[in-house]
């Protein structure tokens, strides 16, 4: 079994610690933001997790918490993962300038 790599904690706008492992930033950087160094992708999920516009909730096999943060008239999702053993960091993309269809009807999370 491997052990994940932690690249950082992030304390998020609800108080969770969330925890940003290796694998899941590479796979933001390679399927969503290709042209941004690691380093800034952190710093802006930083931001979106510290200051969204809206979160909602998503319960599913796992309980997600969906990140939405609006900025230049566009919104970037961040996919947070909450289980019995931490809080975790899944992915990260843009949405253009809606919220994608499937998460309007989600409940919303009280900031």
């Amino acid at each position: 079994m491997s052990k994940r790599k932690i690249l950082t904690v992030i304390t998020d706008a609800l108080g969770d610690r969330v925890v940003v492992g290796e694998n899941e930033l590479i796979h933001a950087i390679d399927q969503h933001f290709e042209n941004l160094p690691q380093d800034i992708l952190l710093e802006l999920l930083e931001r979106v997790l510290k200051d969204p516009t809206i979160v909602f909730e998503e319960k599913a096999t796992h309980l997600y918490h969906l990140f939405y943060r609006l900025d230049n008239g566009r919104y970037i999702v961040a996919v947070i993962k909450k289980a019995k053993s931490g809080t975790f960091f899944s992915t990260i993309y843009p949405t253009g300038k809606l919220i994608r269809n499937k998460h309007k009807n989600l409940k919303k999370v009280k900031l």
